[in-house]
């Protein structure tokens, strides 16, 4: 009977108390079914206009079936608490009851007067069971027992198995409940750590979106504030985004031109940065939009705002479709767009994966014209009174040729600033100075760039990673292996809660893994390297190409129920598909283009029939950022599948497969029990 109320909902607003009611169960067994309701009541009229009839008789209903299992158990339920109507804020939902047993929290779906045990139903609870186990403090340590009583269903036999924390449903009716309650108590650990109903609402809960779903509560109108998790990580964001904001601010009330440079870790949420600043600008007077370079990352968003909006009426797909096209743009196109030399429409741009722009060599191939991708946005941006042009950087992500990283920004800009345009700087420091924060030198490396004036902000850069929820040191562990330190990279696991990764040397098992950790709509995927094209003769389909829109967003935006859904775990994409996007579970298909020979990792090519080192710098580290972005695509976990090979071919060796192995395996990663 769970009801959505508003996000963004604190604490504070609904009385300092996430549930309605809570209790002990000795407490709950001696207070009238009546006062209960009455407690129920109140804090629902807190929140909206009246507590209706139907949901005052529906908790009714609910007390009486927990009454009677509780009042009937044969083992004691001392020291067990009962929550009913808990608010997951963020969620926007609530949870009917959570029962907290000793290691235990049983969360109990109540379906009054259903016949049956729906899918939906069933889909429903194990995303409230999933989000807590994920991202409820409290929770995490414990083991999650999800309940659904549909109080009129037949009776069905079933048995308690877990995985990754969180047991199968458990089916109950109004009789078997009590049923469910044993098998609960059973699982009781009675060293864990006291937790009743208060410790559990003070509990912080910090949801991590992803960057669809927070797409779509910006689009929707919500703040960062709404939809962040509430710590340090949204601290940041939220500092940074205001920060931005005030620059745009004086930007356009002082008719000044600013380039901005925001910095931050993988994962951090610069993307999520610039569609905030683009998206709430894109409805007021200032019009702005997010550019990107990655094709495929640009289509899920739009596509995914314009079926967010369709499906909640708000307009018709087509109508969203066109909003979401012109907030959230491809480059390339925005480039061809103005070259003619009217003034763009809009004064405020966000370039995501600014490091990336292409150098004069590839704006000659791709525009005709001899000049870097930074020199012709400085061009086109200086036809307006005022602009505000934002480049979001990131360490490590450039997989194609010509990225000129941040130099090539430096040398756009001072040239420009030579011809006369008065462009203002505004950096957080780590793009200025280079280093590892960015994977190169900054601005100030270009020796005409170092003389200009350039305003240093540190709320520009985000140092929190927010992708890997799980796991904050992920992303230096992945800096650490790629760099072929295994020891450092060990030292990082080390302090790990659960290993970086796992490993597997079998297809299904990887797959069975990950079939199982899709529940409560997490979605799951397999991923290869686009280099990795002997992985086919190891079971593994070719990777979908970068221009394969649809199917792309088929990929990351249908249910595992859909063949072309990720989740059905039929297809991989390769790091060009997948690239700004994420899953919550991922298995890297490990292929032949990257294997470790004894001292580091060797980026390979394959020069048919076999494979070639690749000796080029630059093509290396494109091999290496290849695996860096699908090594951070996953948000809760990832599993490595390494083949075993084929003795009997020498593109699909075996000593090389066991050996790569080997050095993940000395770098923390824990083999597949």
């Amino acid at each position: 009977m769970s009801e959505q109320i508003k996000i963004g909902e604190s604490l504070s607003k609904t009385n300092a108390q996430r549930s309605f009611y809570r209790a002990t169960v000795e407490e709950f067994l001696t207070t009238l079914t009546a006062e209960i309701v009455g407690h129920l009541s109140s804090r629902h009229v807190a929140l909206h206009s009246s507590a209706q009839a139907e949901q005052i008789r529906a908790w009714e209903a609910e007390i009486a079936i927990l009454h009677d299992a509780f009042s009937e158990m044969d083992v004691g339920v001392y020291g067990w608490s009962i929550s009913l109507e808990v608010s997951l804020f963020r969620l926007a939902k609530r949870l009917d009851a959570v029962v907290l047993a000793p290691g235990v929290v049983a969360v109990v779906e109540f379906k009054i007067g259903e016949k049956s045990y729906l899918g939906a139903h069933k889909a429903q609870l194990e995303r409230y069971a999933c989000s807590l186990k994920d991202f409820h403090e409290a929770s995490q340590s414990r083991l999650i027992v999800p309940i659904l009583c549909a109080d009129c269903a037949p009776q069905v036999s079933q048995s308690l198995q877990l995985c990754d924390g969180v047991a199968n449903i458990l089916f109950a009716n109004r009789e078997t409940l009590i049923d469910a309650f044993r098998l609960v108590a059973a699982q009781s650990d009675f060293d864990a750590l006291p937790l009743d109903g208060v410790g559990f609402d003070a509990s912080a809960y910090r949801p991590t979106p992803t960057i669809v779903e927070a797409a779509q509560a910006l689009y929707q109108g919500h703040a960062i504030a709404d939809i962040g998790r509430g710590d340090a990580a949204d601290e940041e964001l939220q500092a940074a985004a205001q920060a931005l904001r005030d620059i745009v601010s004086g930007a356009e009330t002082l008719r000044r031109k600013i380039v901005c440079f925001v910095t931050g870790a993988p994962g951090a949420g610069k993307t999520l940065l610039g569609l905030d600043l683009a998206l709430k600008l894109r409805s007021g007077e200032r019009p702005a939009a997010l550019l990107s370079g990655n094709r495929p990352l640009v289509h899920v968003l739009t596509e995914a705002l314009a079926t967010d909006s369709a499906r909640r009426g708000q307009k018709s797909k087509a109508a969203a479709k066109y909003e979401a096209d012109s907030a959230i743009q491809n480059l390339l196109g925005y480039l061809k767009e103005h070259t003619d030399g009217a003034k763009p429409p809009e004064h405020v741009i966000v370039f995501d994966e600014a490091q990336r722009a292409w150098n004069a060599e590839v704006g000659q191939e791709l525009m005709g014209r001899a000049k870097s991708e930074p020199a012709l946005f400085l061009e086109i941006l200086d036809r307006l009174e005022w602009c505000c042009l934002v480049c979001l950087v990131g360490p490590g992500q450039e997989i194609n040729r010509g990225e000129g990283g941040l130099p090539l920004w430096a040398e756009a800009i001072a040239d420009s600033i030579r011809n006369g345009v008065k462009w203002e700087i505004v950096a957080a420091p780590a793009a200025i100075d280079g280093g590892q924060l960015v994977c190169g030198d900054g601005l100030a490396s270009d020796s005409d760039f170092a003389s200009l004036d350039c305003r240093r902000v540190a709320s520009l850069h985000l140092a929190n990673a927010i992708r890997s929820y799980r796991n904050p040191l992920h992303g230096f562990w992945v800096a650490a292996l790629l760099e072929s330190d295994l020891v450092q990279a060990r030292g990082f696991a080390d302090q790990m809660d659960e290993p970086p990764t796992y490993l597997t040397r079998d297809l299904e098992r990887a797959r069975a893994w990950l079939r199982e950790r899709r529940r409560g709509q997490r979605s799951v995927g397999l991923l290869c390297s686009s280099g990795a094209v002997r992985l086919v003769g190891d079971g593994v389909p070719p990777a979908l190409r970068s221009n394969e829109l649809s199917p792309i967003g088929h990929w990351f935006l249908k249910p595992y129920s859909d063949f072309r859904s990720g989740s059905a775990l039929e297809t991989p994409v390769s790091e060009y598909g997948c690239q700004g996007l994420e899953v919550d579970f991922a298995a890297l298909c490990w292929g032949g283009d990257l294997i470790w020979d004894g001292h580091a990792f060797a980026p390979r090519r394959m020069q048919a029939p076999r494979w070639q080192k690749l000796r080029d710098p630059e093509k290396r580290r494109f091999r290496l950022n290849a695996y860096r972005v699908l090594l951070t695509r996953a948000r809760a976990g990832t599993i490595i599948f390494i083949p075993s090979g084929s003795e009997d071919d020498p593109t699909r060796s075996p000593a090389e497969f066991d050996q790569t192995a080997a050095a993940l395996l000395a770098a923390g990663c824990e083999a597949l029990p």
